[in-house]
This record gives C-alpha cells, structure tokens and sequence, in this order.
C-alpha cells in the first residue's frame, strides 16, 4: 500500500519528539531518534532521505542489503544504518560490512556467529544486547537472570563490542508496567556500565511507549508509525 510521505507531517512530528525528548528524557542530549524505515520502500525511502533524514532502522536483513545498494555512494555517504529485527545466522553477510550498530543480538550463539563473520570482513561492529525483560514467550532476548549469571563472556569478543542493551515492552502493558520494565533496564545498563566504561546505549521505547522510555534513561527510541501520524 503507497503510504503518503509529506515532509511537513515528518517534520513537525519529528520536532514534537525532540520535545519530548528535552521534557522527559534526565539527559536529552545523549538521546537519538531511529527512523523506523522498515514500513518503506525504496522510492519511498528516497523522498524520506531527500527531506534531510539520515539515522535508519531496518528490521530485514534483505532490505537491509537493498536499499544500501541503492543508497551508495558520495550522495548517501552520511547515512547512517542499524539493524533492528531478528537476525538469522545465514543473513549476518547481508548486513555486516556497513551497519552501525546490532540492536538485536539475541543470544550468546548470534553473538558468537557475528564476531565469526565481522572477522571475516576485517570489521569490529557495535552491537547490543537484547533482554527479554518481560518474559514473553513470544519475544526473542535474554532474560535478564540469565545475562547476569554468566555476562563476562559477553565482553570477550574480539570483533564485536556490546555496547548496551535492547528491550521492548510487552504488547497491552499499562504505562505503570511499562515503565516499570524499563527501569529495571535501566538498572542493568547502569550496573555494566560501572564496570565498562563504553556501554553507553539503551535502545528502548517505541511509537507508543517513548515517553516512558525517556524517562527512565533511553538513550535510542526507536520510532515508526509516530512520525507520519497526522
């Protein structure tokens, strides 16, 4: 379905986060707002990236690969990629040459795999841990006990740095529950920091949630459907 793409909408929606960015977030200057650009297709795209926007999130690793094919080159060298879905083994290539931070690294496992393929392609690539911090059965990530019992491991690989943590809060939760996940994140992100000076990012909060993201300390929202609201 053509989505319509008005760059007035985009920008006074996008300003209005910046807003709220400086209203709820205990230190605004460190929070980045993700273009969701997952919903677009390429022409789409272009009109997005022609209105000045260049801080994507794509959640497939085959339109990851596409739309930085198309996007190439000195016109789009300031475009910057993350990686936001569930990314399978056998897709880690699509992505791994370019990408500017994993948010989804779900397990030890995929952890170790990207390591494998970043040092393969002579790269160190920024990566975050995600906690499942609900327990939901249908969400991928860690649960957080699990994370703590055995977290150095983490730490230790060559080509891949961890430099924070993603969650997303269940679907249907009151903004009461809500922000109380998002502070025992939070609480994680400020425990490991302590001990690594470089993990700086919490990648939390979404269209409908952002605001209790802020609030308790996120440093990327990841933002979609908010952005072409009218």
């Amino acid at each position: 379905m053509q989505k319509e793409i008005s760059k007035e909408v985009i920008d006074k929606n996008y300003n209005q986060i910046l807003e709220d960015i400086k209203r709820y977030s205990p230190y605004p200057e460190k929070v980045k707002i993700l273009f969701v650009s997952k919903y677009y297709d390429i022409e789409e795209h272009r009109k997005i990236i022609e209105m000045g926007y260049n801080y994507f999130g794509e959640n497939r690793a085959q339109v990851y690969r596409d739309k930085l094919k198309e996007f190439s080159g000195e016109k789009y060298k300031n475009i910057v990629w993350d990686f936001i879905g569930r990314l399978q083994k056998n897709k880690i290539k699509y992505i791994i040459n370019n990408v500017n931070l994993i948010h989804s690294i779900d397990s030890y496992e995929l952890l170790e795999d990207i390591n494998k393929k970043a040092i393969e392609n002579g790269r160190t690539v920024n990566g975050l841990i995600q906690i499942n911090v609900s327990k939901e059965e249908s969400k991928t990530g860690i649960y957080v006990e699990d994370f703590e019992k055995d977290s150095n491991k983490y730490f230790l690989m060559d080509n891949v740095k961890i430099i924070g943590f993603m969650t997303m809060a269940p679907l249907g939760a009151s903004e009461e529950e809500i922000s109380k996940y998002f502070s025992k994140m939070l609480d994680l992100k400020r425990k490991y920091a302590e001990k690594y000076d470089y993990l700086t990012e919490l990648s939390m909060g979404m269209s409908g949630d952002y605001i209790e993201a802020l609030k308790n300390g996120a440093t990327i929202i990841r933002i979609g459907s908010k952005l072409i609201s009218k």
